[in-house]
This record gives C-alpha cells, sequence and structure tokens, in this order.
C-alpha cells in the first residue's frame, strides 16, 4: 500500500518541528498511520507534540491520540477505551503493540513512486575498471580484500553522519554531504539510518559474472531502523523514497530503478563516479 497524502504531510510537519500542525494533520490519520506515523518520533518529539496537542484538545479528537500514543509508548493497550473508538480500531492498536514499526519502513509499490533517477547513469564492471581498475584479480560471492594498491590507497573509514562507512575517499565525502543534506531535509529519516554496508568486493547477489560496485566502495545499502529493505519484492521503504530525490541531486542512482529492485542501494552515478 501507499502512505496517504495526510501522513506524508504529517511527517512534513513534524520534521521541519510544525507542531501544531502536526497535530491537526494526526488527527486525520486512520488508526494504522496514526500509530506508525508516531513511532517515528523520539521522545523529545513527542513531548513537543504534546505540548502542542493541550491548547487545542477540544479542537481534536485528543481520547483517541492519547490513545495511540500509549500504544506507541508502551506497547500496551490502556485498558478503558475512548468512547466513539471502533473495534476495528482496537484490532489494529494490538496488532501493533504485537509487532510494533515506524512509517518509514511502510513498504511502497515500485510503481506508485514518482519518477527518480531522472538524467542518472548506472555504471557497469567496464566504466569503472576503466577509471579505477579492478579492485581484485578473482572474484566469489563473499566479500573479499581489496588488492588493486591504488585503489587500496583511497578506501578509508569515517563518520558520513548516522553511522560509519568505509569506501572510496571520494564517495565518503559525497556521502557525507548527502547526509548532511537529509538531516536538514529529512530529519525522521536521519536519525532511523544505518547500513548494511559499503566496500564489499564480491559478485553481485545472484551473479558469477558481474562484479558489484560496492567491490570499489562507490555503493551503500541502507536500513531504516535496523531493517534492511527487502531486494527483489518491487517495493521499497517509505524512507528511503524520502530521501531518495537527495541522494539523486547529488549524483547518486537510487537501485530501486534497477532490473531487480534493489531500494536499499545508492551508488555513484556515472557523471559522479567520473569526476573522481
Amino acid at each position: 500500500m501507499d502512505v496517504s497524502s495526510a501522513c506524508r504531510t504529517f511527517i512534513g510537519h513534524a520534521s521541519a518541528l510544525r507542531w501544531p500542525d502536526a497535530v491537526v494533520t494526526l488527527n486525520g490519520l486512520n488508526m494504522y498511520e496514526m500509530l506508525r506515523a508516531l513511532k517515528a518520533l523520539d521522545a523529545t518529539d513527542i513531548a513537543s507534540f504534546n505540548n502542542a496537542l493541550t491548547p487545542i484538545r477540544a479542537t481534536v479528537d485528543a481520547p483517541r491520540i492519547d490513545y495511540a500514543l500509549t500504544v506507541v509508548q508502551t506497547s500496551q493497550l490502556p485498558a478503558t477505551v475512548p468512547a466513539g473508538l471502533t473495534p476495528d480500531q482496537v484490532v489494529t492498536a494490538r496488532q501493533f503493540a504485537a509487532s510494533p514499526s515506524s512509517i518509514m519502513q511502510e513498504l511502497i509499490p515500485r510503481g506508485l513512486l514518482p519518477a527518480f533517477n531522472v538524467g542518472l547513469v548506472a555504471v557497469n564492471n567496464a566504466f569503472m575498471e576503466h577509471r579505477f581498475g579492478a579492485p581484485r584479480p578473482t572474484y566469489s560471492v563473499n566479500c573479499q580484500p581489496v588488492t588493486n594498491p591504488t585503489l587500496s590507497g583511497r578506501i578509508l573509514s569515517a563518520t558520513v553522519g548516522p553511522f560509519n562507512a568505509t569506501g572510496l575517499d571520494s564517495a565518503i565525502t559525497s556521502l557525507r554531504a548527502v547526509m548532511t543534506t537529509v538531516q536538514t531535509d529529512q530529519r525522521l529519516v536521519y536519525r532511523a539510518l544505518g547500513t548494511a554496508g559499503m566496500l564489499c568486493v564480491r559478485y553481485v547477489r545472484g551473479s558469477t559474472t558481474n562484479i558489484s560496485n560496492h567491490s570499489w566502495g562507490t555503493a551503500v545499502d541502507l536500513t531504516i531502523d535496523g531493517v534492511l529493505d527487502p531486494r527483489g519484492n518491487n517495493q521499497v521503504q517509505f524512507g528511503l523514497q524520502l530521501i531518495a530525490p537527495i541522494f539523486n541531486a547529488q549524483g547518486w542512482f537510487w537501485g530501486a530503478g534497477f532490473t531487480i529492485e534493489d531500494g536499499m542501494h545508492f551508488e555513484a552515478g556515472q557523471a559522479l563516479a567520473g569526476g573522481w
């Protein structure tokens, strides 16, 4: 399913700290999205949300919002069900409490995504070997060390914002710049981000001939709240959709555009990598 426009608006308000607007928008969400949207907030956000809720409690369904907040904060259902809360909403809350997750992990069908990777060209092995040389003479399905001394001399480990990464020096610098923008424009996604790795000299998963672009340290796999976006299911996590335009704007190609969808994966596009 797609995330509703109202829920997207709530995330935008919350990310920009527009808490009165966030309260009003959240009030109109169904229980499924309300719970998951609130799960994207941290304790400081929830305190700010509650401060904004207090003076307008009479104009929104405050008991329903209180109920949802309690479920999100305790992973338990309140003993008392507010008047007007329908049984199906209680069932939804019970299901959430048993397996809580943020709206950022919600899977969006690839066919519903707005245009992405516009004007970008993905690199291939011939391009990468011409630009940087072969990382090593032999490969397997497992990660192995870089043996090319020139390339190895450009590999470094550093903090890029929400996590540490090991990759090509220029890619690390660019990724850090991407994350600086993510922190500003999509702070709720930023703090949920982790990584499943950057440098990994191996074949592409499922191949014994095609070398992964991770082998040059110019690609990164991201997680949302520690959860990897499943590869090849033609769906992508909502949080990744929110930050894909930022990656694209700085020359990174999103793996959601591969023949086998790989939404967790971002890699330096041809123009960007060609300048390194």
